[in-house]
């Protein structure tokens, strides 16, 4: 083989490999999969593990009567939601994993809507909606338990999910079951002007968003964004509009909300679930 030959056979080579490792970014399918397999992913669900379970068995030996016990499943996906609306995703799929293992169909159904929730942050939107039409078919929505911090996680869940999916007349239903169990009624009022917005209802939207913007009622951090935001909102709508605006506003907030809520039962479950948190390798 002469040396044109040779180097022409070595420039093709070197051609083909670059064409299949710069043929383009990466699926969502592929960027999932490489957060879901990595060191980190399976480090943490180690560490989940050891952490939760301990921690629910000692909350529940000290619980009173009055409070009851929790179940860690629902520990695991409040877990999944405070490293979602942290920008953790890899903890929060794998606590979503963690859940999904339970033989509850409505905790299997609500780990797989968290994580639909998590891809979505992570502009995985094809792949979150796959994800949750799937969590769909295994179970009929519907807050079949009757105890407290079980109805409010899945509440909460489908309330962010829904205003991620742009439904917020559904949000809207399951923001009105969350304040019914909470008391915290918030949610349900911005998520009902995001409905006006987005079906284009500008005037009775913005009109709802003034009134919440000087309601004492309403957090003070979501009073403070919508003082900032709502000049540029009323000049142009779609900074409403985008795609994270209303969950991202709600997400984070709501938490704290639970903490100083009426209900010591949900207080002490956020708070134990916080501190088990801080313990974690995000």
């Amino acid at each position: 083989m002469n040396l044109t030959v040779f180097l022409t056979k070595i420039l093709l080579a070197l051609v083909v490999v670059c064409a299949m490792s710069c043929s383009g970014k990466k699926t969502e399918r592929e960027q999932y999969e490489e957060l879901h397999s990595g060191f980190t992913f399976t480090t943490y669900k180690v560490a989940s593990r050891a952490a939760v379970g301990p921690a629910v068995t000692l909350y529940n030996s000290q619980a009173p009567d009055s409070i009851g016990p929790i179940d860690a499943e629902y520990a695991h996906l409040l877990l999944g939601y405070f490293w979602t609306i942290s920008a953790k995703p890899t903890a929060a799929f794998a606590e979503a994993d963690i859940a999904e293992e339970s033989a509850d169909n409505d905790v299997k159904f609500l780990a797989r809507s968290l994580r639909s929730i998590a891809m979505y942050e992570q502009g995985w939107d094809s792949l979150a909606r796959e994800e949750s039409q799937a969590a769909n078919l295994q179970v009929q929505r519907s807050a079949s338990s009757n105890v407290q911090y079980e109805a409010t996680m899945f509440y909460m869940l489908m309330g962010i999910l829904n205003a991620y999916e742009k439904d917020f007349d559904q949000s809207k239903f399951y923001w009105a079951g969350f304040a019914n169990q909470t008391g915290i009624h918030w949610p349900y009022t911005l998520t009902d002007a995001a409905a006006d917005l987005h079906g284009g209802r500008v005037k009775q939207g913005l009109g709802k968003l003034k009134v919440a913007s000087q309601d004492p009622a309403v957090p003070e951090p979501i009073r403070k964004v919508l003082g900032e935001k709502l000049q540029s909102i009323e000049e142009k709508t779609g900074d409403v509009n985008s795609s994270f605006f209303w969950p991202r506003l709600i997400s984070a907030v709501v938490l704290d909300e639970l903490k100083n809520s009426g209900s010591p039962q949900l207080q002490k479950f956020v708070q134990m679930v916080e501190g088990v948190k801080e313990k974690l390798p995000g």
